[in-house]
């Protein structure tokens, strides 16, 4: 941006943000999609606030309609560009609080292709970990909510883990089948890496009836645990601890990418994290947390 006014603009922005108890990713994000509107106007000769007028908004989104994005290739999705009209909104309300215009912007949330995905708070991630057993099952229990929310991994992948997959040395995972037959390497986080640690060397040679390389063992035949198997089981986990949401292997992975972007991680680190082809498929995540609320609880 060239115009010291817009400047003020986005900087201001950004302070009333965190007035209103933005989380701080937001606090960073949003203003940066400000800014892209605001060096759109600029472009278009709009160097002031004063010239704004509420059509601007609007002809801003319909551009962004018309894009293609460089990694995809493909149209932005109506979620992507939701977030800029969500943006606009809260400039607009912005402006028109402290005083400094009386435009206001007609926009309405585009009709998204797919639903909002569930996620949980680090307090009910703690319910799961706190109902979980201390036998051989509960041991497998803890593993699994590592494998699945620890490292994000999608429920194929985790059931398709051998143990010369978990590399100890490292602290890492070897994610061999990925999606897109893509392969990658995840990092385990500490307490994540003791769970499956405790569970290959405690639990899991309890359960072990046959030479087996699966990483899951079924209970009862001590065979490799269907995937479906270890769905149910996380299912078990979620009523037992009284979550009422629809919870399933990849409701911990949404968890987890909410989480660490709540922690400040940048959206490229969590899309290598969980393997995505692209950082639009990553940027939904925004989305889920630009809502004000405290982050009061940590894991």
């Amino acid at each position: 941006m060239h115009s010291d006014e817009h400047k003020l603009l986005r900087q201001g922005f950004a302070e009333w943000l965190e007035v209103l108890g933005y989380a701080p990713v937001s606090v960073i994000a949003m203003p940066r999609q400000l800014q892209e509107f605001l060096h759109d106007q600029e472009g278009r000769g709009k160097y002031s606030l004063q010239e704004l007028t509420a059509t601007d908004a609007t002809s801003f989104i319909e551009r962004l309609q018309t894009r293609i994005g460089v990694r995809t290739g493909q149209a932005f999705s109506a979620g992507y560009i939701n977030k800029y009209i969500q943006v606009l909104q809260l400039f607009s309300s912005y402006i028109r609080q402290t005083g400094k215009s009386s435009v206001g912007f007609a926009l309405e949330q585009l009709e998204a292709g797919s639903p909002t995905p569930t996620w949980l708070t680090r307090a009910e991630i703690r319910r799961l970990y706190a109902v979980t057993e201390e036998d051989i099952l509960g041991v497998r229990d803890r593993a699994m909510l590592s494998v699945f929310y620890g490292c994000g991994l999608r429920l194929q992948e985790g059931a398709s883990l051998e143990l010369i997959d978990i590399l100890h040395d490292k602290r890492m995972l070897y994610v061999r089948r990925g999606k897109g037959y893509k392969e990658r390497y995840v990092p385990v986080a500490e307490r994540s890496y003791e769970d499956i640690r405790n569970y290959i060397e405690q639990a899991r040679p309890e359960l072990l009836q046959q030479p087996c390389s699966a990483l899951f063992l079924d209970a009862n035949k001590g065979r490799p645990i269907h995937k479906q198997s270890l769905y149910l089981r996380i299912k078990v986990l979620v009523r037992k601890a009284s979550i009422t949401k629809e919870v399933g292997t990849h409701t911990l992975r949404h968890s987890i990418a909410t989480h660490l972007l709540q922690s400040g991680m940048p959206l490229e680190r969590i899309q290598a994290f969980l393997g995505h082809a692209a950082l639009d498929s990553t940027q939904i995540y925004t989305h889920l947390i630009n809502e004000p609320q405290p982050i009061t609880d940590d894991l």
